[in-house]
């Protein structure tokens, strides 16, 4: 195969994509994390056939696991990924292998159109008649970013190890990457099995095919022409300069995003909190807030939209149901805050668009507050928990200077194991409201049954 060559038509692309990622995510607001990982990265592109290109590497505030370049030369990581890894050398693999989708010419332009048209369809998710009906109903399960197929997952593997073994780092640390993803599907698995569903694996980017093994570590040593004599001080593994590194990082959502504690949310940013029954889930994207019964069967959303100044809750409303039937419609007052509430007659995501839909528009600092909720069953063109929906509109509130600390994220902690120490000491501090010990285990790499022992560093969420 011949030396790559950046393409300018691709990177012209990519820089096109850049803009609205960083748009779609946010950037993780932290600099010092940023120079980090970007040393890192081009320490490893520094090794790759495009070592002459300018290479971005970029944290994104995304609280998934996952990785992704848009081609020459973007490549962003979700700050949830670096959550999960242990060391600079799990670190550097998997930038390795995000570099190596450039430099071995992937299908780049694809995923990027790809991406724009995400991105430019993101909105909210249960207009009558919209192909968005769908997103809702998978309550956010599906990872946009799907990969490039199991041939081109394993040419970016073997030469990504390359890379990172050339850069001086354990080749052996991707293979450790692989057994963290695979941690991950069998606690999918676990709790699948527990609560009655089908488990929702994660396609991500080791976890499809097989993990290098002794021979393809060793394959890769020869090719980059180096082994350990090659570096005085031997392979560089830095865990304890990585973990020092996201000490304080933030866990789960970001103050930017909102905070969920218990049945409750918070934004310190928006100055607002809302409500839900306990026991219904809370789950915050990057564009709305979903709520959901154990059984999923009935949903919330909850996006923040733009409105005219001269528009009305009622004529901001209906502007956004054009072409829906309506019906039930009502002016309100919310905590001071006007509203205004229809229900549709169609549009539920929960039976394939037949059922009905409560939608509530509520002002408050300049921003329409839509809420929109549906049930699996309804009665009379009504959903049956629409009396839940508006009590849960109800809340919709300011947040009480009190409260302000209650919107500040969970941050990650680093902290060492003495004779005593045990994992499940520190699983009541995890932000989860179930399996808080399994996922405090998967981010120290011990899931299912592994131990802290005595000198460990390890992470705690507080």
């Amino acid at each position: 195969m011949g030396v790559p060559v950046a393409d300018a038509k691709e990177s012209a692309s990519a820089r096109k994509a850049h803009e609205q990622i960083l748009k779609a995510y946010g950037i993780y607001a932290n600099q010092t994390l940023q120079d980090y990982v970007s040393e890192i990265g081009q320490r490893v592109a520094r090794q790759s056939e495009l070592a002459e290109e300018e290479w971005q590497f970029v944290v994104l505030d995304d609280d998934s696991i996952n990785a992704f370049t848009t081609g020459c030369c973007f490549v962003y990581l979700h700050r949830g990924l670096l959550t999960h890894l242990n060391s600079e050398a799990e670190l550097a693999s998997v930038l390795g292998h995000e570099v190596a989708h450039v430099t071995a010419k992937h299908p780049q332009k694809r995923m990027t159109r790809g991406i724009l048209a995400t991105l430019a369809t993101t909105a909210a998710a249960i207009y009558t008649g919209s192909g968005q009906v769908a997103n809702l109903a998978n309550l956010g399960a599906q990872a946009w970013m799907q990969g490039y197929g199991r041939d081109n997952e394993l040419e970016a593997d073997r030469l990504g190890l390359v890379y990172s073994t050339r850069a001086g780092y354990r080749p052996e640390a991707m293979g450790e990457v692989f057994e963290m993803f695979r941690r991950g599907e069998r606690f999918e698995i676990d709790r699948a099995r527990a609560e009655g569903r089908e488990p929702r694996i994660y396609h991500g980017l080791f976890s499809s095919h097989p993990a290098p093994d002794a021979r393809a570590v060793q394959a890769a040593k020869e090719s980059a022409q180096v082994d350990e004599s090659s570096f005085p001080e031997g392979w560089i593994d830095n865990r304890e300069r990585y973990l020092q590194q996201i000490d304080g990082m933030t866990y789960g959502s970001s103050r930017a995003q909102g905070i969920v504690r218990g049945n409750r949310f918070y934004h310190a940013e928006l100055g607002i909190t809302l409500a839900v029954p306990r026991g219904w889930t809370i789950q915050n994207e990057r564009d709305r807030l979903l709520a959901f019964t154990p059984n999923r069967d009935a949903v919330l959303q909850m996006t923040l939209q733009p409105y005219s100044p001269t528009q009305t809750p009622r004529e901001f409303l209906l502007s956004q149901l054009r072409g829906a039937r309506v019906a039930d419609g009502e002016e309100l007052t919310i905590n001071g805050m006007p509203a205004y509430s229809v229900l549709t007659t169609s549009g539920s995501p929960l039976d394939g668009g037949a059922g009905p839909v409560r939608w509530l528009a509520i002002y408050r600092g300049g921003s329409a507050y839509l809420i929109a909720g549906a049930s699996r069953s309804s009665r009379g063109r009504v959903p049956e928990a629409d009396g839940l929906f508006k009590s849960i509109a109800g809340t919709l509130r300011g947040l009480r200077p009190s409260e302000y600390p209650l919107a500040e994220p969970f941050r990650i902690r680093i902290l060492t194991a003495d004779d005593g120490t045990q994992l499940d000491q520190y699983a009541e501090y995890m932000p989860e409201e179930r399996y808080q010990l399994e996922q405090l285990q998967l981010i120290n790499g011990l899931y299912p049954r592994g131990e802290l022992q005595a000198g460990d560093t390890f992470k705690q969420v507080e």
